[in-house]
């Protein structure tokens, strides 16, 4: 393990204690950092029997804290339980493990309590923390248990350290916000499922009367207010009980989408339709809260992100967007996997080795029917066991696995004039395509698992700018005319690649944009996170 931790510098006040006005905490990573038991009077010996028992997290952390008592103080206990009533406003649903009733009785009769009942409190306390924490952290679950298609990597936490200096400091609430994920897209998607809870309060009712356009009746305003949020209703400076233009517009589009019968009735059908969605987007915030708790912390200073249900890539450096590409992604059978990478190479006029499952369900049928099927597209076989190339008419259907079939550089490679790739364990990379008509389909699943990039001698150029690679644009179109196999290295300056998937998006006014979920994936993450 890298002796290595990070600070993440908070600013805490303090009223009733001797600690400084304001200094650093720390999120300890790993086990680097030694930190120091609590100092404190009130602390007791955690009870022996009992602490033997615990598992060997628990038992560790009470040995770094000298076998004492670590939740005696009742503001740490308080912020704790705080943090956990306000789960939800994470999109965390699940505190049945968090045992949130137990902690608040400990909480309430701490006074009261024997030794060994402060021992199994403080045991409660500590487990919760540290759960919570790797909830915020981490997330809820792991995406690799999930599916194969997720190969994302738990977050380094050394939770039961970063627990102590908490603990030290009496701030629990700031080490937990500083625990959740630090990207803005997460910040905008708590704060719009906050404001669905906060609408949600504001009960809807159906408006018996038949309305025209700029009547004024006592109900339209909270009917906008819950369109606005949904952002179906644009007009935020006109959230009053009129009737006008723009509402009326907006609820005929609704009845349409929602195959109601079209008129100016604001009745119970509507209403329904209304809730109907706040529900659905509510169900879409809270997953991909949890999304985002499984991605990468930080991106890296020069990255390619590739939002797999968005079909689209950006290229961005120093907090810069440079371009967004359009892409296509693998269909739901051969679904392009999760992850997060780095790149390595960049091949012009790259050669292409058929996959396994491209070979056995596409390639192979076609060729045993058609003889001319590998030298039309410029494929050549080797004999596995020999190394040696084999007449295309000297193939056998058969044993179409004893073979490798390369595909030549040049126009009508499979994988076009280009192609971008970085270790990971799925076997996919970014590529160039010879179909370029595909990019106009609003659908754009329908890859074998990679990444097809619209525009990508685009994509070269970032990555050669990043690298400070001064290779002009007409070097690469003589490597292109040439139609030979040229490979770059991509090492000077780390270009990270991530492929992920989130299905709604919130920007800073509010405003929501959906993506389709092309895999399923959101209704069954949902289910798990009950």
């Amino acid at each position: 393990m890298k002796n290595l931790y990070y600070l993440i510098p908070l600013l805490i006040f303090y009223t009733a204690c001797k600690k400084p006005v304001a200094q650093q905490m720390q999120i300890v990573y790993n086990d680097s950092i030694k930190v120091q038991p609590l100092d404190y009077k009130a602390a007791i010996v955690m009870d022996s029997i009992i602490l033997s028992k615990q598992s060997e997290n628990v038992q560790s952390f009470y040995a770094l804290n000298d076998n004492k008592s670590a939740w005696f103080d009742k503001d740490n206990r308080a912020q704790l339980i705080q943090i956990i009533n306000d789960n939800y406003k994470e999109g965390i649903i699940q505190n049945k493990n968090l045992q949130i009733d137990s902690l608040k009785y400990y909480h309430a009769n701490y006074a009261d309590l024997d030794d060994q009942a402060k021992t199994r409190a403080d045991i409660l306390f500590s487990k919760s923390f540290v759960l919570n924490a790797n909830n915020f952290f981490n997330g809820v679950l792991n995406p690799k248990r999930l599916s194969k298609d997720w190969d994302l990597d738990r977050k380094e936490l050394n939770a039961e350290a970063t627990m102590l200096l908490a603990l030290d400091n009496r701030a629990i609430v700031t080490t937990f916000d500083s625990l959740r994920p630090v990207h803005k897209e997460y910040t905008y998607l708590k704060q719009k499922l906050e404001d669905l809870y906060h609408l949600q309060k504001d009960t809807l009712h159906p408006i018996t009367q038949n309305v025209n356009v700029n009547d004024t009746v006592q109900g339209i305003e909270t009917i906008k207010k819950h369109l606005s949020f949904l952002s179906l209703y644009a007009d935020s400076l006109k959230i009053d009980n009129v009737y006008d233009q723009g509402l009326e517009t907006t609820v005929k589009q609704l009845q349409t989408a929602k195959k109601l019968p079209v008129s100016n009735k604001l009745d119970v059908n509507l209403i329904k339709a209304i809730d109907n969605e706040e529900n659905r987007i509510k169900e879409k915030l809270i997953v991909n809260l949890e999304r985002w708790r499984w991605f990468p912390r930080t991106f890296g200073d020069h990255y390619i992100l590739v939002n797999i249900a968005g079909f689209n890539l950006v290229t961005v450096s120093n907090k810069d967007t440079i371009k967004e590409h359009k892409v296509i992604v693998g269909t739901t059978a051969r679904k392009t996997p999760i992850l997060t990478s780095t790149l390595t190479n960049i091949s012009m006029n790259p050669t292409w080795t058929v996959p396994p499952t491209i070979l056995k369900n596409d390639m192979a049928p076609k060729a045993a029917t058609d003889s001319t099927y590998f030298g039309k597209r410029n494929f050549t076989i080797y004999d596995k066991s020999t190394g040696k190339a084999v007449d295309p008419k000297e193939w056998n259907a058969d044993k179409y696995g004893s073979y490798r079939y390369v595909q030549k550089g040049g126009p009508g490679n499979t994988l076009g004039r280009i192609k971008f790739m970085f270790n990971n364990n799925h076997a996919v990379y970014l590529h160039d395509t010879p179909n370029h008509a595909y990019f106009n389909r609003e659908n754009r699943n329908m890859s074998s698992g990679c990444v097809r990039v619209q525009d990508p001698f685009d994509l070269a150029e970032f990555i050669f700018q990043v690298q400070e690679n001064d290779i002009s644009k007409e070097k690469v179109d003589e490597i292109i005319k040439s139609h030979k196999t040229t490979n770059f290295k991509v090492s000077e300056i780390p270009v990270h690649v991530h492929q992920l998937y989130w299905t709604i998006q919130v920007d800073k006014k509010g405003n929501i944009k959906e993506y389709r979920d092309v895999y399923n994936f959101d209704s069954d993450l949902y289910k798990k996170l009950q």
